[in-house]
């Protein structure tokens, strides 16, 4: 069991660490041109998505 809480707890902060990539990324697009509106949109499903998991992994730590 403690195996599998140290790998839920890595696995929670590398989770972490991609949605600050993947915010990163998304201020950096120019929201005004449509390609990059398109982009944006894709990059906040995928983020939430993410905290989705995680929100799961920290429920199941509790």
């Amino acid at each position: 069991m403690m195996d599998m809480t140290w790998n839920a707890k890595s696995l929670a902060r590398q989770i972490q660490a991609r949605v600050y990539e993947l915010r990163s990324e998304q201020v950096g697009l120019k929201t005004f041109i449509h390609s990059d509106q398109a982009r944006w949109d894709a990059l906040e499903r995928a983020i939430e998505e993410l905290n989705w998991v995680l929100r799961k992994l920290e429920a199941e730590e509790e």
